[in-house]
């Protein structure tokens, strides 16, 4: 039988098909066929079963996608050769005032293999930070030096 696919989350591991007869099935990940997980709005082929809970879509494979989920926008890790959404981590910023600060991106990496992506350069604020630092450093060690 074919359907759409009303409804999945990867995060879930489950979702609905409605089948070409109007029909909801739940379909669980498990059920899918090939390495890719289906979206929504995908056509999928299926098998249905009734199951103790309702029926169900089983050995599920995505036959056609929309035209709006078919640009992959990911990019490729060049460590692994995988598809890829870099994960941002943050850290502190150069110059931390007080006893708090506000976290600052410091490098994006793979989330399959941890390799550093991209390294970002320090923000403005960090920048000037840093300049009034080593100007009051300066100033203080002047100071101290012609006493």
């Amino acid at each position: 039988m074919k359907g759409k696919v009303k409804w999945f989350s990867e995060e879930k591991g489950y979702g609905f098909i409605t089948g070409q007869d109007g029909a909801d099935r739940f379909v669980s990940v498990r059920s899918v066929i090939g390495a890719d997980l289906p979206r929504n709005g995908y056509i999928v082929d299926f098998e249905h079963i009734d199951s103790a809970k309702g029926p169900q879509a089983v050995n599920v494979k995505i036959i056609a996608t929309p035209q709006s989920a078919k640009a992959d926008d990911r990019i490729t890790c060049l460590s692994c050769s995988r598809k890829m959404i870099p994960r941002v981590i943050t850290g502190p910023p150069l110059i931390q005032g007080g006893g708090s600060w506000t976290p600052v991106p410091k490098r994006s990496i793979c989330p399959f293999c941890g390799q550093t992506y991209k390294k970002f350069p320090p923000s403005l604020g960090e920048i000037f930070g840093v300049i009034v630092f080593v100007i009051v450093a300066l100033i203080l060690l002047n100071i101290f030096l012609n006493r």
